[in-house]
């Protein structure tokens, strides 16, 4: 990594440490130990664990803590050695939370969690995602190469103990519109075509042309048992995430995430699936790789299948 990546990669690191350095300065009697940072890609969340120590010296002589708020971090909560939740002791007052030490039950350890949103320009500087590329296509399978990393995981390692970094989600579009292109009947594309030319005329103000596309519609669709509305419902219920998942598959460490379809029509038919497949990365796994596959052969089949159940 070159000198300007890796003073990107510290920057947007000082994001996430800057309040935390902050907080364990005011936190320095307690002896503060970082347990774990955990940062959630997608929602731009981030969770940071440490560990106190107050014995009974410590909580007597200190009156009062307070540690100045910083980057919409915020105290979610404090445990201690009993697992006994008591993050109610915090409050807020100020711009700063404040803590009274002696109404701390007796023990000597306590898990402080963290809490605070990342900015989008900081994840990119710690994650570099690859997009994805159709590298492999056959008669039954279209694949995608998956690749994303931590940049600059040896100066992270030094840092820190522990880091994840969760729901890394890599995009992926998957063409579908070959496989209804070659699947759909000539005459029902006829059907299709005339039922979108009336409603594009219908937004139009050019009369004539709405009667000519209402007549041409109807001559279409007049000999045919099959409403064009079945036939649409058909095609959003082959699109729907639920559906279009049976046909994917993804190596570990992916998984598939969240599935919609893209609103663009190439002629009569959704253009593309979006398809966010998600791993984590952490100091022990900086690199997740791996093919997300689409079944098109299968799919296609599907999309006939159906169709011939409606008596297209």
């Amino acid at each position: 990594m070159d000198v300007e990546s890796t003073k990107a990669s510290l920057e947007g690191i000082n994001i996430v440490v800057g309040w935390l350095d902050k907080a364990s300065e005011y936190l320095k009697p307690f002896k503060p130990e970082i347990k774990s940072i955990v940062i959630n890609y997608k929602n731009q969340r981030s969770e940071i664990n440490l560990l106190l120590h107050i014995p009974d010296g410590i909580r007597r002589k200190l009156h009062s803590v307070e540690v100045p708020a910083y980057q919409n971090f915020v105290v979610q909560d404090m445990m201690d050695e009993s697992f006994v939740r008591i993050g109610g002791l915090w409050q807020y007052e100020d711009g700063k939370w404040k803590l009274d030490p002696g109404k701390l039950p007796k023990s000597e350890r306590y898990l402080l969690m963290l809490r605070g949103t990342v900015p989008s320009e900081m994840l990119d500087q710690l994650v570099r995602i690859q997009p994805a590329v159709n590298r492999d296509q056959t008669e039954e399978f279209d694949r995608f190469w998956l690749h994303c990393m931590l940049r600059n995981a040896a100066l992270l390692e030094k840092m820190w103990q522990e880091l994840s970094i969760d729901e890394v989600n890599v995009g992926v579009k998957v063409g579908i519109e070959r496989c209804f292109s070659t699947t759909i009947p000539k005459e029902l594309k006829g059907r299709l075509e005339a039922t979108q030319r009336w409603i594009a005329a219908g937004r139009g103000k050019d009369r004539e042309e709405v009667r000519r596309a209402w007549q041409r519609m109807r001559e279409v669709t007049r000999s045919s048992k099959v409403s064009v509305e079945e036939i649409v419902q058909t095609i959003y219920r082959l699109t729907t995430g639920e559906a279009f998942a049976t046909f994917l598959a993804v190596d570990d460490p992916y998984r598939i995430g969240e599935i919609r379809r893209e609103e663009r029509l190439v002629g009569l038919f959704p253009a593309r699936m979006a398809v966010e497949a998600t791993t984590e990365l952490g100091l022990k796994k900086p690199t997740a790789a791996g093919y997300l596959s689409f079944k098109k052969k299968a799919y296609t089949s599907e999309i006939k299948t159906s169709l011939d159940k409606l008596g297209v």
